[in-house]
């Protein structure tokens, strides 16, 4: 079977913009003033000497309006070109950033500005990276009808990030989320896209590497654990190879959906073995909720993100494992005690139990210190950010990326 053809259980311009600088929530245009010894006369209507003077506080203000675009606390706003949205984004760490648009872009920040790295031609929904310069980007078309369409997952490599060249492989249904632990060891969930139905098709998807010569199988296989416990799956995350989680949700009484989550863990006999592993039902008719989203800041401590399947509230539970992960101990909060009331939070990520950052709609974003929940400054000169957050992803507490509708975000470390 040739590696890039899906088998029964197989898949295998210019934009400107003004330099960043987050030391005092502020950044310095260089240029357009002529050179000190010039003897070209500036003209009147430019400021020129025969120009009635401007106020000066009123110049000043003028320019702090139009040079600013970090905040205090070091969030700096950058353009998105054409006003894209932007589904999911992952930092190298290194000065580059990639985004994913529900317009099918790959856009890739270079420092400065973004930039198009790739068109996909149907919308992209997740992108990660083991490197620099070896990534994966999935998507797919929005289902026709009762039939769902095929998805679609892309490999970019390249000698650098500027010349990341992207092949395509096939899913079979659309890519929703991807994580991986290195170069060889790539997860990804394939679910119907904008459904919400639970017998809809649903996949657990793993790469192991490139097939090699004469394998009859694939680069991507579909895990047993979508068969072992079918699911429509949502994410997939970890700390390691040892340590993957996946949510998902299935049918409960009622109509009603429960959610589900599931932990892969070593067997103890060379193989892996996943188990459901999540919060305890309060009583014999309050079903799980469903898991929207999570994040694992150490391999003993795990955040999830709830919807409740019969009030609608949200809820934020803390896992804590006493036994290097094996077990888990959990605790149920509100989210209105982190300043999001209702379904308004939509994703969340963390780099260590200290530094947890959730996101929703109109711009929020909370930051958890280890003691409690505040509000992130992210807004500029009084304007309040009011786009929806579709994603938040860092390669540490000094580089954290938030992004969404015509939006995206970037913390660095301060003073820079």
């Amino acid at each position: 079977m040739n590696a890039r053809n899906v088998g029964a259980i197989a898949v295998s311009a210019s934009l400107v913009l003004v330099a960043m600088a987050c030391s005092n929530g502020s950044v310095t245009e260089e240029g357009g003033a002529p050179d000190a010894g010039s003897s070209t006369p500036i003209p009147a209507e430019a400021g020129g000497p025969s120009a009635e003077p401007p106020d000066a506080s009123d110049a000043s203000r003028d320019a702090d309006a139009a040079e600013r675009v970090c905040t205090d606390e070091g969030w700096c706003h950058t353009v998105v070109p054409d006003a894209q949205t932007l589904r999911s984004v992952w930092s190298d760490g290194q000065g580059s950033a990639w985004a994913v648009t529900e317009q099918g872009n790959i856009l890739r920040w270079d420092g400065t500005a973004w930039v198009q790295s790739h068109a996909a031609g149907v919308p992209l929904y997740a992108v990660w990276g083991s490197s620099p310069t070896d990534l994966w980007a999935g998507g797919g078309a929005p289902t026709t009808g009762d039939q769902a369409s095929p998805g679609t997952l892309l490999h970019g490599t390249g000698p650098s990030p500027s010349t990341i060249a992207w092949e395509a492989v096939a899913a079979p249904a659309a890519v929703r989320s991807i994580w991986g632990t290195s170069a060889t060891d790539v997860w990804a969930i394939a679910s119907v896209p904008e459904r919400f139905r639970t017998d809809d098709p649903s996949f657990v998807l793993h790469y192991s590497g490139p097939a090699g010569a004469g394998d009859a199988g694939s680069e991507w296989k579909v895990d047993p654990v979508s068969n072992e416990f079918p699911s429509y799956f949502q994410k997939a995350w970890g700390t390691s190879k040892d340590d993957i989680w996946v949510t998902g949700r299935v049918a409960g009484d009622f109509d009603s959906v429960q959610g589900r989550l599931y932990h892969r863990r070593p067997d103890g006999e060379g193989g892996f073995v996943w188990r459901i592993d999540q919060p305890t039902p309060l009583n014999d008719w309050t079903p799980i909720p469903a898991v929207l989203d999570g994040i694992s800041v150490s391999p003993s401590m795990v955040f999830l993100i709830q919807l409740s399947s019969y009030s609608g509230d949200l809820l934020y539970h803390k896992g804590i494992s006493n036994d290097d992960g094996a077990t888990f101990t959990w605790t149920e909060r509100p989210t209105s005690e982190t300043g999001f009331t209702y379904n308004a939070v939509s994703t969340i990520w963390g780099s260590s139990p200290d530094d947890v950052w959730l996101a929703g709609s109109l711009g929020r974003l909370r930051h958890w210190d280890g003691v409690k929940w505040r509000a992130a400054e992210v807004s500029l000169d009084g304007l309040p950010v009011q786009k929806a957050i579709h994603a938040i992803w860092g390669s540490g507490p000094d580089d954290v990326w938030a992004v969404g509708q015509d939006v995206a975000l970037h913390k660095g470390a301060p003073g820079k």
